[in-house]
């Protein structure tokens, strides 16, 4: 993932601008690199944020991921929505259970409005948002958010799952960048967790409120911020959400892991599964 900060003056900008924003002003910079092609149907409860302005076609308008975490409720970043104004949120809608961009593939929703987390900071901290949609969803089973206050699924080594349309192509750590290349199809990939001790060498300011994962050649990447990281259950055919795409340096880089909001820490998790919150989230116009 590329530097958070090296975008937050972009979105101050597109927020309060009538013009069309550039492509993915709030992204710090995180897509799937080293991954695989994602059969269709698979993770159905997957969103892409979509913006009109961006331009004509799904693939255009894609801006980050999410997740269907209730029937009108959609669970992303906060830096993927908390440039939008009242006026602008009308640009923003979501398409949840699409695997391929350019196809006719699952519901798509407006967006009414988005809430972000009251304590989200522009330096990556409390780093998620849920936005409230026109009409529900009842097609698609939202994913299951891990149990606030829990550690069962974050042992370090644990091999858990981020998927995203994000960039493809790894980026080193520093200035300078390398080729982008943006898939239509949804990619996914495997990536170990790492213990926070650790990933304190690369980011010396994560906390408890942080997970970090990923290994040299794997990662996410720009156009991924807002999407999962998940751990996988066959036996049960399920899907335990534990972190949302937030930030990191490079992608796939050497050294440097990509960081992500923890949903098991009880001021993140508790904060999205509070009846108080889920219920203004779900009520009707």
């Amino acid at each position: 993932m590329a530097v958070l900060a090296a975008t937050l003056g972009v979105v101050a900008t597109a927020g309060v601008s009538a013009a069309a924003p550039p492509k993915n002003p709030g992204d710090p910079g995180a897509l799937v690199v080293g991954g695989t092609p994602v059969p269709d149907g698979k993770y159905p409860f997957m969103a892409t944020l979509q913006d009109a302005r961006f331009g004509p076609t799904p693939y255009d308008r894609h801006n980050c991921g999410g997740t269907l975490v209730g029937p009108r409720v959609v669970l992303t970043a906060a830096h993927c929505v908390a440039f939008y104004t009242p006026e602008t949120i009308s640009n923003l809608s979501v398409i949840v259970g699409r695997t391929q961009l350019s196809m006719n593939q699952g519901e798509e929703r407006k967006v009414r409005f988005a809430q972000v987390h009251p304590k989200y900071k522009t330096d990556g901290s409390y780093d998620i948002a849920l936005l409230s949609l026109d009409l529900p969803i009842t097609t698609i089973k939202p994913v299951q958010l891990v149990t606030p206050g829990t550690d069962a699924l974050e042992r370090p080594g644990r091999i858990v799952t981020g998927i995203g349309w994000g960039n493809t192509e790894a980026q080193t750590g520093f200035p300078g960048g390398g080729v982008v290349n943006y898939p239509d199809r949804l990619q996914e990939v495997d990536v170990p967790l790492i213990s926070n001790d650790e990933c304190a060498v690369s980011y010396p300011d994560t906390s408890d409120r942080d997970l970090c994962a990923g290994k040299s050649g794997k990662d996410t990447c720009q156009g991924d911020s807002g999407g999962p990281l998940f751990v996988s259950l066959p036996s049960r055919n399920t899907f335990i959400q534990i972190g949302v795409v937030s930030r990191g340096r490079g992608c796939a880089a050497l050294g440097f892991p990509g960081v992500y909001a923890k949903l098991s820490h009880e001021e993140i998790g508790g904060w999205i599964q509070n009846p108080t919150t889920l219920a203004s989230l779900e009520a009707a116009q």
